[in-house]
């Protein structure tokens, strides 16, 4: 858990997809696209569940393109999104307005704690 209050309350906005799935490479751009309109206001990240599958641990991600949303380690978000530009738009404008509540399942938690330290390692 970051110590940085600034740090812990940007949104992190997380793909969890495989490199073997249509429907992710074909969603890559549009969610690299969305990074920049929302540069600032929130960080956008993408995880391949097969390369990085310890980040998973025990979730299971059968549906594609997965989100994961966060705000430091504390989850928002967790589940498959249509692939359609005004679904992320307004799910991100949703979590930024503060209208999405904290997920409290144990599950989804200790995957947004695994999650975050992983970008963390990733920018140092």
């Amino acid at each position: 858990m970051s110590s940085n209050p600034s740090e812990a309350s940007v949104l992190q906005v997380v793909c969890l997809c495989a490199d073997w799935c249509h429907n992710c490479r074909a969603y890559q751009p549009l969610f690299e696209s969305l990074q920049r309109q929302f540069d600032g206001a929130a960080r956008f990240a993408w995880i391949d569940i097969e390369d990085e599958s310890e980040v998973l641990a025990d979730i299971e991600v059968e549906n594609f393109p997965t989100l994961l949303l966060m705000r430091g380690p504390t989850p928002l978000f967790l589940g498959p999104v249509t692939p359609q530009p005004g679904v992320l738009v307004q799910l991100v404008q949703t979590a930024l307005d503060g209208r999405l509540p904290a997920l409290t399942a144990a599950a989804e938690c200790a995957l947004a704690v695994r999650v975050h330290d992983h970008l963390a390692q990733l920018q140092n």
